[in-house]
């Protein structure tokens, strides 16, 4: 028989309001508990609160951040603070002219380019560390020279006008340029709104996965502008290049060695063979414009640049070796600058099997002198001499020597900006510049004929392509033309000898590219 609880017992308490409420409580609390894991767990992906497109990806050494920085500095590594801090500054100060004009003031209109290139580096990385400090260096100073920004003088002409400002996006892909797909992805995601993507400059180096990117930015009609892309192979349709083709620098080259007595004219040919589009093409070039000096006299190497292994890098050997024998006086080179020096060293040794004659070693690129500098004194001491056709000559261009039209005015844009004169020695501040600046121009053209403040990335890619004649752009290397007929490369670009240890007189006039 049940029993009735009395009128003095009380029930337990969980099974009252004050259950129903703790219950309800302690479900919140987990709930929150769990947000917050969550969050932790996002903010943990995330290199730096509040930019949502900067992810770390890897772990242990090859931990590093990909993906896009704007407004919200964040240092992909420590030498570069200062550059990435610059930028991140300015980009803030066009987007608060925008929402924050001042009284009286008009809002500026703005839009973005993106600088897609490796932000870090390793020893086998796509570029060393000063070469990406020096690149970042020279496209701020391009989008200073378009923003006309407070470190510059009040009269400072910009870049065919002021407006539309200019955001530089930090696009972030990896030391080894294999995470280009999900920033490309993001890329594409800001082409559009009042304040758009019209360009992506940059692009790394020549190797297979610059191709694959500039394929998906042209499938996806966003105009690229390579700053030291030089193989004859990388193409796409929307794909621009600021610098010479390999081709062009063997053409350079030969134009130089002609001058040559006959006898000196017989050279031996040393390439890396990794999967390089640079280094394979430079070997080709060297083929089709060399085959009278070099006949069957070659050798290869594995170079270091790749995290793909390919064999045993730096082993010059026989290369050295082949030499000796041949006695040869000149050789071609169709290697990355990073392995020149070792190949420097090796070839100094060559008197221990009776070769005791002064050897040139030509090569075409931007920056291997700068890294044969490391080696400098013993270029002297094993009379081994550098000649490099280059995309950019600054040291002969700041005395005046066969300066192109538009270096003057970079040039003291540089200095207004406290840059020091030893940015400019690799070339790659001048090339990241004039990829910028091209950008710029052929949007300022565009927003100058539509009245449009946020023109579309078809519009930025056709007037890339009539850019010629009277719309030719006056950067820091050149005055450059483009049009539908050279698959991207520039024509009337200059390509200048950069000899090390440096020779005396003046240089010749540079080959320009047709």
């Amino acid at each position: 028989m049940p029993v009735t609880p009395g009128p003095d017992e009380l029930r337990p308490w969980w099974k009252g309001w004050l259950g129903v409420g703790a219950l309800v409580l302690t479900a919140a609390l987990v709930a929150a508990g769990a947000l917050w894991l969550v969050q932790r767990a996002d903010d943990a992906k995330h290199c730096v609160q509040g930019e949502a497109g900067l992810v770390w990806t890897g772990s242990g050494a090859e931990r590093e951040c990909v993906g896009v920085m704007s407004e919200k500095p964040f240092t992909f590594d420590p030498r570069l603070k200062d550059i990435t801090d610059r930028i991140a500054q300015e980009n803030q100060r066009v987007r608060d002219q925008w929402e924050k004009p001042g009284a009286g003031k008009r809002p500026v209109p703005y839009v973005k380019v993106a600088v897609m290139m490796p932000m870090t580096t390793s020893d086998t990385g796509a570029l060393p560390i000063e070469e990406i400090k020096s690149s970042l260096q020279g496209a701020y100073i391009g989008q200073c020279r378009a923003n006309v920004c407070p470190a510059l003088p009040d009269d400072s002409p910009g870049v065919h006008g002021t407006t539309p400002q200019i955001q530089l996006l930090l696009a972030s892909e990896g030391r080894h340029q294999d995470h280009w797909r999900p920033v490309v992805e993001q890329l594409d995601e800001m082409t559009g709104g009042s304040h758009p993507l019209v360009a992506v400059t940059g692009l790394g180096i020549s190797i297979p996965e610059t191709q694959a990117a500039a394929a998906e930015l042209s499938k996806r009609n966003i105009p690229a502008i390579g700053a030291v892309l030089t193989a004859t192979d990388l193409d796409a349709k929307h794909l621009f290049k600021v610098s010479p083709s390999n081709l062009d620098y063997a053409r350079a080259l030969r134009q130089h060695l002609d001058k040559l007595p006959a006898d000196q004219r017989r050279a031996y040919l040393v390439f890396d063979s990794r999967n390089d589009n640079f280094v394979q093409t430079m070997r080709k070039a060297y083929d089709e414009v060399f085959p009278d000096y070099v006949d069957k006299r070659w050798a290869s190497f594995v170079g270091t640049t790749g995290h793909a292994d390919q064999g045993q890098p730096g082993l010059f050997f026989n290369a050295v070796n082949n030499i000796c024998q041949t006695r040869t006086e000149l050789v071609l080179y169709a290697g990355r600058g990073r392995d020149l020096p070792g190949f420097i060293k090796a070839l100094s040794t060559r008197a221990q099997c009776g070769h005791n004659r002064p050897v040139t070693i030509a090569t075409g690129s931007t920056g291997s002198v700068q890294q044969a500098q490391k080696v400098a004194e013993l270029l002297k001491r094993s009379d081994i001499t550098i000649l490099e056709a280059s995309a950019a000559d600054a040291e002969n261009w700041i005395k005046g020597v066969h300066a192109p039209t538009g270096f003057k005015p970079f040039y003291q844009s540089f200095k207004d900006l406290k840059f020091p004169d030893t940015v400019l020695s690799d070339g790659y501040a001048v090339m990241h510049h004039d990829a910028v600046l091209v950008a710029v121009w052929a949007t300022r053209m565009v927003t100058s004929q539509t009245g449009r403040e946020n023109p579309g990335v078809e519009d930025v890619y056709n007037q890339i392509t009539n850019l010629h004649d009277a719309g030719r752009v006056p950067v820091a290397s050149g005055d450059l033309s483009f049009d539908h007929a050279s698959s991207g490369w520039p024509h009337n670009k200059p390509v200048p000898m950069i000899q090390l240890p440096p020779a005396g007189g003046s240089p010749a006039p540079p080959y320009r590219t047709p």
